[in-house]
């Protein structure tokens, strides 16, 4: 373990002696021809000084090793808990195959768990943590104790995809809202969670409303996703009544609360359905403005969607009209040159002709020249 430093502690002056006085003067470079109540004044600056200085140092140090112990803490019950999980496990193959498709988001949508113990019960619900498959779990009917409502609250933080929770006819008592309360409102997921048949008010065969309270005060006193609470047969008490009734007044929220079956006065049951009523209310209103945004957007997604649609069809009707003229000027600049081409291989062949015709007629002309020269040496002779 390490060696921590004494706390320092504040000294005062007015309790030296006279030659302590003197000796701290010197330390601190005090002068001497300082009246005794100016010394005692300045000294105890001095002194003061000193503490905080001491107490900065001190508290940096000890700092340091709250985070160290906490993190070592931490580290050890990392591994308690791993090693827990796996013994928990290994007792209920079952169990480690249900705890294998969480772990790989292959469960149902809908999941409901019987016959576990309060073990089983963590192992399964630290697997849960991270899961994302599952919108609906029923762990009622399991007699699962406070041993489990760590596991529940570690479930109500870190998980983002579950929307129902069913803890029903268990033994969650007063010590587990305490828990629970404070994690069901950091959850910004879950719509419904029943607490039917749990002794919730009860802890060591006593009435105990600490943990209720919490939960009025953290949950019941906020607009959260919460919509559908059950506390049926939950040892409710007058008392248990009004924290709810108050805290359901800064609640919009909740639109079903169930209550049946416990001690609350006839008063605090109405203010309740009274709130319950206006919830439902401003709920309904809410849903109707949802309803009307939702289809005004579908609406203006498909106006987009047809105007879309039809910028397409003019620019493709657009380009199939360059596409042909293009084509057809294309074709008429072919059509231009083989014309011309044409047009030159008959110029070359009527010329060709007339330079054939032109040689015949030379030739003929020869001949008969040459037959007339002949003939005229003939006659001479």
């Amino acid at each position: 373990m390490d060696l921590l430093p004494e706390e320092p502690h504040r000294r005062e002056a007015n309790l030296l002696s006279i030659e302590d006085i003197r000796s701290e003067m010197m330390r601190y470079g005090i002068p001497a021809h300082e009246s005794v109540p100016s010394t005692l004044v300045i000294l105890q600056r001095k002194f003061d000084d000193e503490f905080n200085t001491q107490m900065t140092a001190y508290a940096k140090i000890m700092e340091r090793y709250r985070r160290k112990k906490n993190k070592n803490e931490m580290a050890a019950r990392a591994e308690r808990i791993v090693a827990e999980d796996s013994a928990a496990l290994a007792a209920n193959p079952k169990m480690r195959i249900l705890v294998d498709q969480v772990l790989a988001h292959e469960t149902n949508a809908s999941l409901t768990v019987r016959g576990i113990d309060d073990a089983t019960c963590r192992a399964f619900l630290h697997a849960m943590e991270a899961n994302k498959s599952v919108l609906t779990l029923d762990l009622s009917n399991n007699e699962l104790g406070e041993s489990v409502a760590e596991a529940v609250a570690g479930l109500l933080r870190h998980n983002r995809s579950l929307q129902t929770l069913d803890l029903g006819a268990n033994h969650f008592n007063a010590s587990s809202l305490l828990v629970i309360g404070p994690a069901l409102a950091a959850n910004k997921v879950l719509s419904s969670i029943s607490f039917e048949s749990n002794p919730l008010t009860s802890h060591n065969n006593a009435v105990d409303l600490s943990g209720f309270e919490v939960l009025c005060s953290n949950v019941f006193s906020n607009t959260t996703t919460l919509r559908s609470v059950n506390f049926f047969r939950c040892g409710l008490n007058v008392e248990a009544g009004r924290m709810l009734s108050k805290a359901l007044l800064f609640n919009e929220s909740v639109i079903a609360l169930d209550i049946g079956c416990n001690a609350m006065a006839d008063k605090e049951l109405e203010v309740i359905a009274i709130q319950l009523e206006e919830n439902r209310l401003v709920h309904d209103k809410m849903q109707a403005k949802v309803y009307a945004l939702k289809k005004q957007v579908a609406a203006d997604a498909d106006a987009k969607y047809d105007a879309k649609c039809a910028l397409e069809k003019a620019e493709t009707i657009a380009k199939w009209h360059d596409d042909n003229a293009a084509a057809r000027h294309a074709q008429y600049e072919r059509d231009a040159i083989e014309a011309a081409r044409h047009k030159c291989e008959e110029h070359a062949r009527i010329q060709k002709q007339i330079a054939e015709k032109e040689a015949a007629r030379k030739l003929k002309e020869d001949e008969a020249r040459l037959k007339a020269e002949a003939k005229a040496k003939k006659k001479k002779k």
